[in-house]
């Protein structure tokens, strides 16, 4: 059976002058079925794919995820990971980018015109900047455009817990604008919870996203040190404060092949 891929606009979300589209790719067969027989399909599953439009505004995507852009715009490579200047610098970006998995590098653009990105099954969270910082999750960040700038943040939770001197490193995006992020997760089992000075605790990594306003620890869970089956080092994560959290429950749901359904 062949198929052709068929294109909608699953979601978007807008802002002045800029715009970020979520493109999702169905499979439909090229045949249509024998009369009196059933059709049994096995169809491919789905494919998504993130439209980025700015009218002048900054637009920065992770390294490697264009694919081609419509429009007036420049590119330039420049750095996430800071770590100061001169080769000391860079060479201590490198080292913390390498060990997160991070690119040191993200690719941005300046101008008018559409950018998109490189197909991919996961699904694509779009997500909105306050004139904040966003903290997120390694491996997550797909693009962002607005008046953002990309850093990157040296999280000590799990380093102090540990008696360690090494922090875990992710990507920070500052400024107020959109945002894309990727995930197993469907955009519908997100909860983006709105903290007024309260305390959240979580077993599992389950957050991808929060922002900077919050505090954030690493604590030992009630359980033990060998007690929690999801952390596997008997730890939760802490945010105290006001801010958001973007958190997934579902995500050990879409790792068990029993109840994992087609993307």
């Amino acid at each position: 059976m062949e198929f052709t891929w068929t294109s909608s606009v699953e979601r978007e979300l807008s802002g002045p002058g800029i715009q970020l589209q979520v493109l999702e790719y169905s499979a439909q067969p090229m045949e249509g079925p024998l009369q009196g027989f059933p059709q049994m399909l096995n169809r491919p599953g789905r494919w998504r794919q993130l439209a980025v439009h700015t009218q002048g505004a900054g637009a920065t995507l992770e390294t490697g995820a264009l694919q081609y852009l419509r429009g007036n715009l420049e590119m330039q490579a420049v750095s996430a990971a800071g770590g100061g200047g001169g080769l000391g610098g860079f060479l201590r970006g490198a080292v913390t980018a390498a060990a997160t998995g991070e690119g040191m590098f993200k690719t941005a653009f300046k101008g008018s015109g559409v950018l998109y990105t490189e197909p991919t099954q996961l699904h694509l969270l779009l997500g909105d900047l306050r004139g904040e910082s966003v903290i997120i999750d390694d491996g997550a960040f797909v693009a962002c455009v607005g008046d953002i700038s990309v850093g990157r943040h040296v999280n000590q939770g799990f380093a102090q817990m540990m008696g360690s001197g090494e922090g875990r490193v992710q990507p920070k995006l500052t400024g107020t604008g959109l945002f894309a992020l990727q995930s197993p997760v469907p955009p519908e089992e997100f909860q983006v919870l709105e903290l007024q000075n309260d305390v959240l605790k979580v077993d599992g990594n389950l957050v991808v996203a929060y922002t900077d306003g919050l505090q954030f620890t690493v604590e030992r869970s009630g359980r033990g040190l060998i007690g929690s089956a999801k952390t596997g080092e008997g730890f939760i994560q802490a945010f105290r404060g006001t801010g958001r959290v973007w958190l997934t429950p579902t995500l050990p749901l879409h790792y068990r092949p029993s109840v994992m359904a087609t993307p």
